[in-house]
């Protein structure tokens, strides 16, 4: 029998069709393969070859009416994509395995024979998922592609639904003009292409992708109408730890309380606490719902749901979170505490309604990741030091600044479980409380019923206590109470929005506090931002660094010999490169030069200017420390630092 064939119309393949393909492969495999005939079908015609042999099988498979001559031409144009190389060879040509392992794995596979050769090199250890699906793309030419790091088109994802993708087992990632690109674990045959391209009316391009990237990619982007069985796992049940104190929703309501519906959040919930997610947005689109998680700082989207699944699920959170489910009109706040694989987590919901349908932010506070202490927060030696100096003060006041978002809350928490402040009452006054410190009174403010911070405040000046802390001054009247506080024999500490740590004595100044109450009150000011930290997992050298600083107008004279890195990305940080985030910050301690300058009612340039000289370091040089150590990445070092003054005058040699 010939290995190929030249030219041939339709009406001679009946006598004339070839055995094998140009590959190697025979015809008849690619036609079962490709799921045109059945194997008994396939092995019928062969009987029947064994009578003719003079017939080739693609002609006794037509003859029989098994297949169509088309059908035949359209198998082997499939052939001429595939190479004759088997997969075992491919993966010790490319020194994935060795001959002797090889050799192993064909031994278990003939005494399993069910299984495949590159299942059983996995469950061997031999290679991992990526490496079988490269080599299973290179030996069907057909493009390889890492689901992990690939940046998924969402137009891709709303072509085919997630019925379609559950029955094919395949992940759209790209949409063209004319042509739809999905992913699967091996090449899709001519049918599954045929039924995609008429769901879609799109040519059907195929990559190759490792199972477990394409399941991972499946249940991120689609939920859990891929498999509800896997939502419902033991692990991701959603346990209400503390009953509401009230219902205003109508508890006969159906809406809400769909099984699938209660899956689909409680997986939403466990996903962001699997992923560190600190919020949860779910965000209505014309077509779809966006469910969206910020982690790190940086928000990114984590699945698309059908439109039509939008009211069910706002309402399921309404009645986690004690809203009233029949008011769609108003903005609402809730809070819940649940369970989520035995971990106490709070969650904080804003409901907000808009032109297309009420959208929903979820505040994630698991109370398993503790407090930190300020080394852990990236405090360095020089500023924890003096921070500690000045929470051993018996009155004052310490303020945190920067934008919301920028840790503010978290440093006072470190603050407050400093070893200088034992054995002092602590009370604290939080809108919302996030963790729960052993041994500080702490309360929960409620403007609701006119439980304000400067009403809270006067009462807790009544309980006799050595440290207050104050969620956040936003008025005059918290701003006069709180500098008298300081004032009179208590450590005060609290947050203000301001842009740097001079700014402070401004931005009271403003609220109506006299200068001179500032200057006797004020002991120090940290002015702080966050920034990623790279992933120790996937961290490598970012080859691009000192262009990037050169093209930002950087000092460059100060990163002489100095390497850069960057993260990967990588299963630990969920593809993103970066794991945790780190604090960039600068302490302005309050000295004689600092007091007389606010007296003097000085810009709060010239103020910063003083702290300068006078020893304080700049966020810039703290942010520039970092970055010499390699623990971030020189483009959040950039983004950071845009907008800020680069032509402060340092501390350092």
């Amino acid at each position: 029998m010939t290995s190929g064939i030249k030219s041939e119309t339709p009406k001679d393949q009946g006598d004339a069709t070839p055995a094998t393909g140009v590959s190697g492969t025979k015809i008849g495999t690619t036609l079962v393969k490709e799921g045109m005939i059945t194997d008994q079908g396939l092995a019928k015609g062969l009987k029947q070859q064994d009578e003719l042999r003079n017939m080739r099988i693609g002609g006794i498979l037509a003859k029989q009416g098994l297949v169509s001559h088309s059908e035949i031409s359209r198998a082997l144009k499939v052939q001429e994509t595939r190479t004759d190389r088997k997969l075992g060879d491919l993966l010790v040509a490319s020194g994935a395995i060795s001959p002797d392992n090889l050799t192993a794995a064909l031994k278990e596979q003939r005494e399993h024979g069910a299984k495949r050769l590159g299942e059983i090199l996995v469950e061997m250890k031999l290679i991992n998922g990526e490496m079988l699906a490269l080599a299973i793309a290179l030996q069907n030419k057909v493009p390889y592609v890492d689901l992990n790091t690939y940046p998924v088109d969402p137009l891709a994802i709303n072509c085919i639904t997630p019925e379609t993708v559950k029955r094919l087992d395949v992940f759209p990632i790209k949409l063209d003009k004319r042509s739809l690109t999905v992913a699967s674990a091996d090449p899709i045959n001519l049918n599954v292409k045929t039924d995609l391209s008429f769901a879609t009316s799109l040519d059907i391009k195929e990559a190759i992708a490792s199972q477990e990237a394409l399941k991972r990619s499946i249940k991120e982007h689609y939920g859990v109408g891929i498999d509800i069985s896997e939502i419902l796992s033991e692990s991701q049940k959603i346990d209400q730890i503390k009953p509401p104190d009230t219902a205003d929703y109508d508890l006969s309501e159906k809406v809400g309380k769909e099984k699938p519906i209660v899956a689909i959040v409680n997986h939403i919930l466990n996903t962001a606490v699997i992923k560190r997610a600190s919020d949860i947005h779910v965000l209505a689109e014309r077509t779809k719902v966006d469910v969206k998680f910020r982690v790190d700082g940086q928000l990114r989207n984590e699945m698309n749901l059908p439109i039509s699944y939008l009211p069910s699920i706002i309402a399921r959170m309404k009645i986690l979170a004690n809203m009233n489910i029949a008011e769609r009109r108003l903005p609402q706040d809730g809070r819940a505490r649940v369970r989520i694989a035995e971990r106490p987590v709070d969650l904080r919901f804003s409901c907000l309604p808009s032109v297309l349908g009420e959208s929903m932010v979820i505040r994630v506070l698991d109370k398993e990741m503790g407090v930190m202490n300020l080394a852990d927060l990236g405090f360095f030696t020089q500023e924890i030091e003096a921070l500690r100096k000045c929470l051993g003060n018996p009155f004052g006041m310490i303020l945190f600044t920067g934008p919301t978002g920028s840790g503010k809350s978290t440093t006072i928490y470190a603050c407050l479980q400093e070893p200088v402040l034992g054995g002092k009452n602590i009370i604290t006054l939080e809108n919302p409380v996030e963790y729960e410190l052993p041994g500080v009174c702490q309360v929960q403010m409620h403007a609701q019923i006119g439980l304000t911070f400067s009403r809270g405040l006067r009462q807790v000046l009544r309980h006799d206590p050595d440290v207050v802390a104050v969620g956040e001054i936003r008025d005059k009247e918290t701003a006069k109470i709180s500098v008298e506080a300081a004032l009179t024999g208590h450590l005060f500490i609290s947050t203000l929005h301001t842009n740097t740590a001079a700014e402070v004595f401004i931005r009271l100044a403003d609220m109506g506090i006299e200068p001179y109450l500032l200057s006797t009150s004020i002991l120090g000011v940290v002015s702080q931002r966050l920034i990623r930290k790279i992933c120790t997992h996937c961290k490598e050298l970012d080859l691009k660094g000192n262009e990037k600083l050169r093209f930002s107008d950087f000092p460059m004279e100060q990163f002489e010999g100095v390497s850069f890195y960057q993260g990967k990305g990588c299963e630990a940080c969920n593809g993103t490169g970066y794991k945790g985030r780190t604090i960039v910050y600068e302490f302005l301690e309050v000295n004689e030069e600092i007091k007389r300058a606010a007296m003097e009612r000085q810009s709060a340039h010239q103020i910063r200017q003083i702290a300068i000289n006078t020893g304080m370091r700049p966020l810039k040089e703290i942010a520039f420390q970092k970055l010499k150590e390699g623990g971030v990445s020189v483009d959040d070092i950039i983004q950071m630092m845009s907008g800020q003054d680069m032509n402060e005058t340092s501390t350092s040699p």
